[in-house]
């Protein structure tokens, strides 16, 4: 017989057994007020695995109430698998994220499409809804294994071939979402293919829009006598040749119908409007309301992200160029923001000494009257090959400069000259200079390439805790591993100091510490300094 009617695993997981005890009667009234545990099927079989299913979905919204009910002050957000039957157990499998990490990618704000009162039909409103949903789907079968739970290497399923389910069931929803067309399903796969072939020995570049027919935003250029299906891949490869900013190729979700403009301003609230963007060989993008949702290249779909990010530049300007100014950092984000946008690639080196680098070097240069550019000027000036120098404060000195240095082990035979040409030249100007290397692939660089900055004291209160556990009586791997897998995690920041007394500490734990025999335990190295590191890396912010 169970000793407990209901297990939590870990069962420190900040939520106790206590909220579950009325589960089954909100899961019984979930199901109660759904329209759909009113319909029937003539077919006893079908009928009876119907209910049952609806019935598991019912238990296992209950389950996810019940948890955020738990957390939702904490600033978590959770996702609960289907149930899994083991041992008289009905099993769920929950995944939790910081909600403001999770929310900060773009999504869509529905997450079902109500066909009618008796279909519903469930969407992931983002790749990393769908991305959840796969894994928690590949967690549950593993459960149905003869030995559940014993080996690390239970889900076979590759991690980038989760991606691809997930990226092609998320699209595939918000296309149908917003056609109401099921053959949209499969486009993940056709844009794929088209992205990977060439016309004249140029890759894919062009825009495909996706929407109704009678969207208001829609402005149908010209139509085509016969629409093309969505096996004609090269026919559809070719038309892409002829978009251009305002002229996109039109699909209704079925076929390709013809040319189309964006008419007006789409507010995104009806979410019934997307755009796919090649961008080059093997690239592509799947864009809502001026938000990219998705990357793929080479098949593999990325959550969006900054090429640069925003923040890392702003406190690498600061640390690098030192006593300079928030405007002055405001203002050099604004250049490099501009500079992002040239497609052929380019490099800005950012300098203190930006006035006598560029008469030293300009006889391989072309040296202007200093001047603040704004994004025209930017996108003119690093149109041409060669590096924008620019000084602290934002005002250019000169263009098209041809970068000396020596060579450097930071180099890598990886990268192409452009990289390669500042690492030499920051190398051997390092103080006070800042290289932006945007390469043609899209690829953005910032070097030196700092770490972020810690507070010290982050250090200090997970040493006192050490200290304190090796005074208790009783040694607890619970408690020391997640102090232990930080420092090791940010091994950087210690210093020599720091090192040898966390060596020492976990020395006296782990020569305490009894072992269970059924459970696993890290034996942990000794921690070393970096010689890199110094005062720099920590942050003097006190919030």
């Amino acid at each position: 017989p169970q000793s407990h009617p209901v297990c939590l695993e870990p069962e420190d997981c900040g939520i106790s057994v206590q909220a579950f005890d009325r589960v089954d009667d909100l899961a019984q009234n979930i199901y109660n007020q759904d329209e759909r545990s009113r319909s029937s099927h003539t077919d006893s079989d079908t009928h009876e695995r119907y209910h049952e299913d609806l019935k598991d979905v019912s238990l296992m919204s209950a389950v996810e109430q019940m948890i955020d009910s738990e957390f939702e002050k904490k600033g978590v957000i959770s996702f609960v698998s289907n149930p899994v039957m083991r041992d008289n157990y009905q099993i769920f499998i929950v995944m939790q994220f910081d909600s403001e990490i999770y929310n900060s990618f773009p999504h869509l704000s529905k997450n079902e499409v109500i066909l009618n009162a008796l279909r519903k039909y469930r969407i992931y409103p983002s790749l990393l809804d769908a991305l959840v949903r796969v894994f928690l789907r590949e967690a549950t079968l593993s459960l149905y294994q003869r030995r559940a739970g014993v080996y690390f290497t239970e889900i076979d399923t590759s991690f980038n071939e989760m991606f691809r389910l997930a990226g092609k069931r998320f699209m595939g929803d918000s296309l149908f979402m917003g056609t109401k067309v099921h053959a949209v399903s499969g486009l993940f796969d056709v844009c794929n293919y088209i992205s990977s072939m060439k016309y004249e020995g140029d890759a894919s570049i062009g825009k495909l829009l996706i929407c109704k027919e009678d969207h208001p935003n829609l402005k149908l250029t010209f139509k085509l006598s016969e629409p093309i299906s969505w096996r004609e891949s090269r026919r559809i490869r070719k038309l892409l040749e002829i978009c251009s900013d305002n002229l996109h190729l039109y699909s209704n979700g079925e076929t390709i119908i013809g040319f189309a403009e964006i008419n007006g301003v789409y507010d995104g609230k009806s979410e019934d409007f997307f755009i796919i963007r090649f961008t080059g060989a093997h690239k592509w993008e799947f864009w809502h309301h001026q938000h990219i949702m998705m990357s793929i290249e080479n098949t593999n779909p990325r959550l969006p992200e900054e090429r640069i990010d925003k923040t890392k530049f702003e406190s690498t300007a600061s640390r690098i160029l030192r006593d300079i100014s928030s405007e002055n950092v405001a203002s050099l984000w604004t250049i490099v923001a501009s500079a992002l946008n040239q497609k052929r690639g380019t490099l800005v080196i950012i300098s203190k000494k930006a006035q006598s680098e560029a008469e030293r070097l300009k006889n391989q240069s072309t040296t202007i009257e200093p001047i603040k550019p704004d994004e025209k000027l930017i996108k003119l000036m690093t149109s041409i090959d060669g590096a924008v120098l620019i000084d602290s404060s934002g005002l250019c000195h000169a263009i098209g400069v041809i970068l000396d240095g020596k060579a450097t082990s930071n180099g890598t035979s990886a990268r192409g000259s452009r990289y390669n040409s500042a690492i030499r030249y920051i190398d051997a100007n390092s103080e006070d200079t800042l290289a932006v290397i945007i390469s043609e692939d899209g690829m953005v660089d910032l070097y030196p390439d700092l770490k972020p900055q810690i507070k010290k004291t982050e250090i200090l209160q997970r040493l006192e805790m050490l200290r304190e556990h090796v005074k208790l009586p009783k040694v607890d791997y619970d408690y020391y591993r997640p102090i232990m897998n930080w420092f090791g995690s940010h091994n950087f920041y210690l210093t020599e100091e720091v090192c040898k007394e966390i060596n020492e500490l976990i020395k006296i734990l782990q020569s305490r510490l009894v072992m269970d025999v059924h459970s696993v335990y890290i034996q942990y190295q000794d921690l070393y300094p970096d010689p890199r590191m110094n005062d720099s890396y920590f942050s003097t912010k006190t919030s």
